[in-house]
């Protein structure tokens, strides 16, 4: 048995927990965030079945109800380190009333995170970004 409960359940399993952030923007600069330590029940009932791919040639639609959210779309984010894999990433798109269920159920025991620097964009102070396709075509951000 573990000494740490899963946030949701408040089980103690045996193996490691995942680290779970979940993160959404109510207004326009603004960040909600808070993370979870969730067990692998919690994780595969929570997280894994919101994980579906995306079309890029068609509608946008709830990961949860599949109810087309092309130009209603409420997303919530998800980044996950899970033991012994590492880290993995989720975009969640949602219509308004399963954004409201997924951010109810991330709040659950969960950590509230401070906001962040909006001029950090994220990025954890005197780290340096990787790369990514924009700025290998020369797009930088504006000063």
């Amino acid at each position: 048995m573990g000494l740490q409960p899963c946030s949701f359940c408040r089980q103690r399993p045996a193996e490691k927990l995942s680290q779970v952030t979940w993160a959404w923007n109510p207004r326009p600069g603004e960040r909600m965030a808070y993370r979870q330590k969730l067990c692998l029940t919690c994780f595969c009932t929570n997280v894994l079945p919101m994980d579906k791919e995306i079309d890029p040639e068609g509608d946008l639609l709830c990961a949860v109800c599949g109810e087309n959210v092309e130009h209603d779309c409420d997303p919530v984010y998800a980044t996950c380190f899970l033991p012994g894999t590492g880290k993995a990433t989720f975009e969640f798109p949602l219509c308004g009333s399963h954004a409201v269920d997924v951010r109810a159920r991330a709040t659950v025991n969960g950590e509230l995170l401070p906001d962040r620097d909006p001029v950090s964009r994220g990025l954890a102070s005197g780290s340096t970004p990787a790369p990514g396709p924009w700025a290998q075509l020369g797009i930088v951000p504006r000063e």
